[in-house]
């Protein structure tokens, strides 16, 4: 008996694959054979983001009494421990997704429902409390007592969505045909970059020569608009190109450096590197994805409706590591200072001998 159930445990192991630190309920094969992977984690969290954006995924989300950017959150999150490859094997638990989303229980439950219900998750196995020899395995695997496990969760790519794009960015066809606006989910209006009018096209043409116009007698008039930019603010505009390609704008680079200058980002205290940092962290903090090189229609109109969210008037990340640094520093400062002090009361050697001397002399009298 003994020898059947360690047999019958290491068959369920091996089969389930079991990883990490947990064990997961094992998925019978007929559901995973039935269960399509996903297209990776970045398209897959494209695609939630442009079905969030059509009408069914905004109905879906009142039905349920969930904001969009909280699904698209919970959909991140659950994006970023699933397997890179499979999208399967979601098995972190319920208070684990809800904390890294920054949601509650209640939110996430809502948000997987939403999820579940537009065909871009899937509940493979419900948790529950583990049988016997479901808790031997699971005490094979990790060498822990475990009582229950959590629900193990698929994300799925819906094959029939189809993505194009138009004048205005990226335009989505969810699977029932209802278009998807490609800002991000909490928006549902035109993102900044979308460039769509409508003037007839000898209005259009007007403009355009007019604006030529009053651009050269702008230009003409005005001394100050041939002053060169700082070189400290062509400096951290490349290196702002640099480390986030996706705003390289097509045409010269002082386009970036007077968007740095239009919302008061000062070169000297925030290098290039710390905007696209600051940028970068801002849109995780939001749940949302950076764009990749080359979808942006309009790379400036972008950063500028970007840089106008954020409060730049701030430490910057170099500013505040120099701040760090400097306390550092002046703490090691004090404590050699202390240590020299204590150091130079130290009585000498000679004068600790003759102490000795002078108590052993003491001591002797009081003996006789």
């Amino acid at each position: 008996m003994a020898a059947s159930n360690i047999a019958r445990i290491e068959e369920i192991n091996t089969e389930s694959d079991q990883k990490g630190r947990t064990w997961s309920i094992p998925v019978a094969p007929e559901d995973q054979s039935r269960t399509p992977i996903w297209s990776g984690r970045e398209k897959w969290q494209r695609q939630v983001r442009e079905i969030l954006n059509s009408e069914s995924g905004i109905q879906q989300c009142k039905e349920n009494s969930v904001d969009p950017e909280r699904v698209y959150a919970v959909a991140v999150t659950m994006a970023g421990v699933a397997d890179h490859r499979t999208g399967r094997r979601v098995t972190a638990s319920r208070e684990r997704l809800a904390d890294k989303a920054g949601v509650s229980v209640t939110v996430l439950k809502r948000a997987r429902r939403v999820l579940s219900a537009l065909g871009l998750a899937r509940e493979m196995v419900r948790g529950r409390l583990l049988r016997t020899i479901e808790r031997w395995a699971a005490e094979a695997h990790h060498g822990r007592n475990q009582v229950k496990a959590t629900s193990v969760w698929a994300l799925l790519s819906l094959r029939a969505t189809v993505v194009r794009y138009g004048s205005a960015g990226v335009v989505a066809a969810s699977a029932n045909g209802d278009p998807a606006d490609a800002s991000y989910p909490q928006s549902g209006v035109r993102g900044p970059q979308s460039l769509g009018t409508t003037l007839s096209s000898s209005s259009s043409v007007r403009k355009k020569y007019t604006t030529r116009a009053n651009a050269r007698e702008a230009r003409s008039t005005n001394p100050c608009a041939r002053e060169p930019r700082p070189i400290a603010l062509q400096i951290a505009a490349a290196a702002l190109i640099r480390h986030a390609p996706a705003l390289n704008p097509p045409g010269h680079l002082g386009r970036v450096c007077d968007a740095l200058r239009a919302h008061s980002v000062d070169p000297i205290r925030w290098s290039g590197r710390d905007i696209a940092r600051t940028l970068s962290e801002d849109t995780k903090r939001r749940g949302w994805v950076w764009p990749n090189t080359g979808n942006l229609k309009d790379p400036i109109a972008y950063l500028r409706w970007r840089l106008a969210q954020i409060d730049w008037s701030v430490p910057s990340p170099t500013e505040i590591a120099i701040a760090a640094k400097n306390t550092r520093n002046a703490q090691r400062r004090a404590t050699e200072r202390e240590t020299v002090d204590r150091n130079g009361n130290a009585a000498s050697r000679s004068t600790r001998e003759s102490a000795m001397a002078r108590i052993r002399a003491t001591l002797n009298r009081a003996s006789r």
